[in-house]
């Protein structure tokens, strides 16, 4: 059994003309979200063994915050590719990872991982920022998974509709 969370970063700052996309960080919503969002995960026994993040400051200060509100320290994979990465790119990066860990979440950016989620889910859906999607499958490997496994839906979770907003 697998369990896939696919995640969009937290909301960031665009205030900062001089930084560059990759460059711009949270700013208070997404400060504010990023833990609400892993309070949800851990109340629901779904803390990762492992994150794969892409290394734009405002995805790695979102999976800072998550980590800091887990009991667990999950593996923090790094992929560069992931910036900005088509949902295909994204499939390639989930399909490497080792399969000894069972729940892994994906940190990144929309239309990628829309694109992902609306594919797995077989349906439209939406990814406003710090939304989590929670799928799982009956895969024994990560190999070949996202195209080869079906995936069951099994939580969405918006950070305006938890509580304390």
């Amino acid at each position: 059994m697998r369990t896939l969370i696919l995640m969009r970063h937290a909301k960031s700052d665009w205030s900062h003309a001089e930084l560059s996309d990759h460059d711009r960080p949270l700013n208070a919503r997404g400060l504010n979200a990023a833990p609400k969002m892993a309070i949800k995960l851990a109340s629901e026994g779904l803390e990762p063994d492992v994150i794969l993040a892409s290394s734009a400051v405002r995805v790695q200060q979102t999976v800072s915050l998550l980590q800091e509100n887990w009991n667990s320290k999950p593996e923090l994979l790094t992929e560069p590719s992931l910036y900005l990465a088509s949902p295909e790119a994204i499939a390639k990066c989930i399909e490497g990872l080792h399969d000894s860990w069972s729940t892994a979440l994906v940190v990144g950016h929309n239309p990628g991982i829309l694109g992902l989620v609306s594919y797995l889910a077989q349906a439209d859906m939406e990814m406003p920022t710090a939304a989590m999607a929670v799928f799982t499958s009956q895969a024994d490997s990560w190999l070949n998974c996202i195209s080869g496994s079906h995936w069951q839906l099994q939580a969405f979770w918006k950070p305006k509709a938890l509580p304390g907003d």
